[in-house]
């Protein structure tokens, strides 16, 4: 006999087709969010990358100035090692947020030196060249990548704007933190927190990195309809031109004239990097890259020549406001500007906005789920992918500690190690335990990593953000102890779809 009660009606089965293409189109949504993760949790780590050069190599003499001379002579021994005239010659001097000396060969060579200028060891950071290229280019061909995290970092902008203009009691609840209970609430509430506290930054952030990574595109299509496809005549306003090539052999310009006569015509400037095309022929350039204080701008080229006279300036100084923009948009990307305080806020907040792009895939795969449509499999690729990350970047960390590893290698190895916790995922039958377990190992392989270093350069460590960089990753290791061991502990929050 009826009750009166009509049954519940169960969700309407797509068909099989249908499904799965359903499931491909949330892959690739899963695949996009999960770049976007990437590439804000390696920005966060990329505003210490000066602490993680001067970490990898702590036994490298620091001094906070040097002499002109000095900086000659390391320039001239420098330039003696060179097999063949190099394009380009790089040599760093102190500053504040590096206080040592290098000089480089192109991208092939480079060695540190003392505070009389001899050279010492060779310049080796694979950690921060690795962390670098996945930043800047995701590791894909240079075009390609910096094309792809413009898009990436165009539509978070997008994401941002759109974020705001869709919560109407945004300053209603700028202070509602709900972590108890239904867990939509709960990441709802920390996603939305840290959108609103943090939007200014995320803005910033997402503009300037939009604008850095999409000049490569806009440069050829710039190039090809106005200047007769000329992609160097695109960027002469921001970075100037080289002079046309002759390489009859020329004496080499005097680097320690040109620091000397720089610090007799602007004695408030603080010189960064002397840079040179060509040196030791007639068609020889170069400059002096000088931060100016008070000023967003990453510096101003000073010209000299081979007597060391200055010349010139580019004009990112006191050139058209578009060019002093320009010049501003990498120091306000990564927060190089105002020393370690700034950095320490930009951290905090690059850890926000990484949070926030987990938090938002959190929140879709949620309300799937309270909708009786769940896909358990996204959902552990999703957790694989959130904690993964660190555990990959920490498996990184390590190898070039213990082996050779490097380069085109190290890249390699992040993605293989990524890739194989989200299929490892796919057979994984308890999804939080799975999320825990990898904030654990991550934990443990930052822990030997410290040691490891610690233990390869004892006695040896002249730098004191070496000592600064161990403090708080140890810190890190154990906040993800904390959350990852033990793996059957209690949950006092309702877990997420990443866990």
């Amino acid at each position: 006999m009826a009750s009166g009660i009509a049954a519940p009606v169960p969700p309407k089965q797509k068909n099989g087709f249908v499904a799965r293409m359903l499931s491909g189109h949330s892959a690739v949504g899963l695949a996009v969010g999960a770049l976007m993760y990437i590439l804000c949790l390696s920005g966060t780590l990329m505003v210490f990358h000066e602490e993680f050069e001067r970490w990898e190599q702590p036994q490298v003499p620091e001094f906070s100035t040097v002499t002109p001379e000095a900086a000659g002579r390391a320039a001239a021994a420098g330039l003696a090692r060179a097999e063949e005239v190099p394009h380009h010659f790089y040599l760093g001097v102190p500053t504040g947020g590096m206080p040592r000396m290098g000089v480089s060969l192109d991208d092939t060579a480079g060695w540190y030196a003392d505070a009389d200028g001899t050279l010492g060891e060779p310049i080796h950071h694979p950690w921060s060249e690795f962390l670098e290229a996945l930043h800047y280019y995701l590791h894909l061909p240079t075009v390609l990548g910096l094309t792809v995290v413009g898009i990436l970092g165009a539509m978070l902008v997008g994401l941002v704007i759109s974020g705001l203009l869709a919560h109407p009691r945004l300053f209603r609840d700028a202070f509602a933190l709900r972590l108890r209970g239904n867990p939509q609430l709960a990441q709802a509430d920390i996603h939305n927190r840290l959108s609103v506290w943090g939007a200014p930054f995320h803005l910033l952030v997402a503009l300037t990195g939009a604008m850095l990574g999409l000049a490569s595109v806009l440069s050829y299509f710039a190039a090809g309809a106005y200047l007769e496809g000329d992609i160097e005549a695109f960027y002469e306003p921001a970075f100037g031109r080289d002079p046309a090539q002759d390489l009859t052999p020329a004496p080499a310009p005097d680097v320690g004239t040109a620091l000397a006569n720089l610090k007799a015509e602007h004695g408030n400037l603080e010189p960064w990097y002397i840079i040179m095309h060509e040196p030791g022929t007639a068609g020889q350039s170069g400059y002096i890259l000088a931060k100016h204080p008070a000023r967003l701008i990453y510096g101003e080229n000073y010209y000299f020549d081979a007597d060391g006279t200055i010349t010139g300036t580019l004009g990112h100084a006191d050139g058209p406001t578009g060019q002093q923009i320009v010049a501003s948009a990498y120091t306000v990307h990564f927060g190089s500007f105002g020393g370690l305080p700034v950095k320490l806020i930009y951290g905090l907040l690059g850890l926000a906005i990484s949070i926030v792009s987990a938090t938002g895939v959190n929140i879709w795969l949620i309300k799937r789920r309270e909708k009786g449509r769940a896909m358990p499999r996204l959902e552990r690729a999703w957790a694989a992918t959130i904690w993964g990350t660190p555990l990959a970047l920490a498996v990184c960390f390590i190898l070039p500690t213990i082996s050779a590893a490097g380069g085109t290698l190290l890249n390699a190895i992040f993605w293989l190690v990524l890739l194989g916790l989200v299929s490892l995922s796919a057979v994984v039958t308890d999804r939080a335990a799975f999320a825990r377990g990898l904030r654990a190992v991550s934990g443990l392989l930052i822990i030997a990593g410290v040691l490891l270093k610690w233990a390869a350069h004892w006695g040896a460590v002249n730098s004191p953000a070496a000592i600064g960089v161990n403090g708080v990753l140890l810190a890190i290791a154990a906040i993800l102890l904390w959350q990852g061991w033990p793996v059957g502990r209690a949950r006092k929050v309702v877990p997420s779809a990443a866990e």
